[in-house]
């Protein structure tokens, strides 16, 4: 690469190449970069002879008139960035998939909270590891091509980030739900919190010992992670009933009765939290007397549940203590798993006029 095409990198390149070894916490294993370390980043193209950009805009001006919509333009930069050789699927035991997602989880609270850069697009993908020589593992969130500078989407009236961004079998209930703007939500912080929950889960569903079959785990994957339904009126793409219903419930954590002590603690004291952003103690509890200390106990544990997700150490000190707890048993089946799957159900893919 060119020295002459070299850039001044943005706020989250500067944090990549710099050798940052700040984390959010002191653990006890040693937590460094919060990202691969980069070693060059530059534009495509040179400033005199024109960058590389997207052309949608400039050939699709009468359309964005017509639509009423705001196209942006996105500039082609390319970054070297240190050798990463294990995917999240490469795991050798269920507590290395633990450690693997605290790390990114911090790196990802990190880049929010001290580089104002959000990541919006936690997947399986995204997450990678590498080994080191005495057999610890060292967990990264990777793939930024989605992030966004938080500086500039403080006015949300500026429609900072117009659309959906994001891998949808990961993202938060609420992203892919109807709601009453008809128009996609603005993505946060928590948001992205949600969506390591929902890949921990795809993980330990597909890579870790439980009682379902493979036509059951099949069903429940495609159900959970893949549906898709359009509304033929909007065009807008939304997920089934069956995300937030288990969110809610838990009962495919249950129904699935993971075998390992670890990934069913992980999953349980995530879900607790996460779904006080979805239920109603109102309504679920109605106003009937009877019921009274129920509905006063769940409003109670929806404030205490909403303020632990403000704080961006809730997942990664959640995850160490798991980690660290020696009475929840990482070692009972902790070997991965391979399941074998079927062949996707199929359902109707249009919500009914």
């Amino acid at each position: 690469m060119a020295s002459s095409c070299l850039k001044t990198p943005g706020v989250l390149s500067q944090l990549l190449l710099s050798q940052n070894t700040r984390s959010t916490r002191s653990f006890t294993r040693n937590k460094s970069r919060i990202s691969p370390q980069a070693h060059l980043g530059a534009d495509i193209g040179k400033e005199n002879d024109g960058l590389h950009t997207t052309q949608t805009k400039r050939c699709l001006k009468d359309v964005e008139k017509t639509l009423e919509i705001s196209l942006r333009t996105f500039r082609h930069y390319r970054i070297v960035l240190e050798y990463l050789p294990y995917s999240l699927e490469d795991f050798e035991d269920t507590r290395e998939v633990a450690i693997v997602f605290q790390d990114a989880s911090i790196g990802h609270g990190t880049a929010a909270t001290e580089a104002k850069v959000l990541h919006r697009d936690i997947s399986n993908g995204n997450i990678m590891f590498k080994r080191h020589a005495d057999g610890t593992v060292q967990g990264y969130l990777i793939d930024w091509d989605l992030s966004l500078d938080l500086t500039l989407a403080s006015d949300q009236s500026a429609e900072a980030q117009p659309e959906r961004t994001g891998t949808w079998q990961f993202l938060a209930i609420r992203l892919v739900q109807p709601n009453e703007t008809g128009k996609p939500l603005i993505q946060d912080r928590i948001d992205d919190v949600e969506s390591f929950y929902h890949v921990f889960l795809w993980m330990a569903l597909r890579y870790t010992a439980h009682k379902l079959n493979s036509a059951m785990l099949t069903t429940r994957l495609h159900e959970n992670f893949d549906v898709m339904y359009k509304d033929p009126k909007t065009g807008e793409r939304y997920i089934g009933s069956a995300r937030s219903s288990n969110m809610i419930s838990g009962y495919l954590n249950d129904e699935a009765g993971f075998a390992n002590g670890g990934i069913q603690e992980v999953l349980l004291q995530m879900r607790h939290v996460l779904y006080q952003r979805y239920i109603d103690p109102e309504y679920a509890f109605g106003n009937s007397r009877e019921l009274e200390a129920e509905r006063k106990a769940a409003k109670v544990k929806k404030v205490e549940g909403l303020k632990a997700l403000e704080d961006f150490n809730w997942l990664p000190n959640l995850l160490n203590e798991v980690i660290d707890d020696d009475l929840d048993d990482w070692v009972t089946n902790e070997a991965r798993v391979d399941h074998i799957l079927g062949k996707p159900p199929k359902y109707v893919s249009r919500i009914p006029k």
